[in-house]
């Protein structure tokens, strides 16, 4: 198809023939301010798809952190509670086996330190040895300090409470007729029947976990 002419009156040729025409139509383009729009609607989306893509990174970089909080946790307590199990009465007159110190960080919020002689069952503390296992408070955090009872220069073990956690509040059941939980434990040869430990944050107090120690109170 030939064009004859230009502009509004302009005839095209039909199959080669100039008798045979019939009025052009102009091709229609995209004009300045709709390739504009088109911009921006293509930029809009790519912010949406990029936004949801950070939400969705975000997301699971937050769980992931919890995932490993989670295990963190489950791990200190499992390793506290099983020494606590296992904690064992002092083997003659001098030894010591269960030691509380009724302590306070720079806040006021309780920070003890707990000492006690445990059979090794968990790692790091393996059961080949007897573990002198100390609970201390240290710079805004929690640790578990053990060290294999009678071996020489055996370097000492330590395993941080969960991050958060700043110190303990330990309580014991006491031997009176109408037992309660106190502060201090005046038997330090002996293990004591139950442990009450108060974990502290900034925030205050978590939950308290009590445990029944099987030794208790057998010399």
């Amino acid at each position: 198809m030939k064009a004859l002419a230009r502009g509004p009156s302009a005839r095209c040729v039909l199959n080669g023939s100039a008798a045979a025409t019939r009025p052009c139509r102009a091709v229609a383009g995209f004009t300045l301010l709709e390739l504009m729009v088109a911009i921006v609607l293509a930029g809009v989306v790519a912010l949406l798809v990029y936004g949801a893509a950070g939400a969705a990174v975000d997301a699971q970089a937050r769980l992931e952190q919890r995932r490993l909080a989670l295990r963190s946790a489950r791990a200190w307590h499992a390793i506290v509670e099983d020494a606590l199990r296992n904690a064992r009465p002092a083997p003659t007159r001098q030894d010591t086996a269960f030691v509380i110190e009724d302590r306070v960080d720079a806040a006021g919020h309780p920070a003890d330190r707990l000492s006690f002689v445990t059979a090794g069952s968990l790692p790091p503390l393996t059961d080949d040895a007897d573990w002198r296992v100390v609970l201390h408070s240290s710079g805004g955090a929690l640790y578990l300090t053990a060290a294999p009872v009678g071996v020489v220069d055996a370097p000492p073990r330590t395993v941080s409470a969960p991050a958060g956690i700043s110190g303990v509040d330990v309580r014991v059941l006491s031997v009176t007729r109408e037992p309660e939980w106190i502060d201090e434990w005046r038997f330090p040869r002996i293990v004591p029947r139950a442990i009450q430990l108060t974990y502290w944050t900034d925030e205050g107090p978590l939950a308290p976990v009590r445990l029944t120690l099987p030794l208790g109170l057998v010399e």
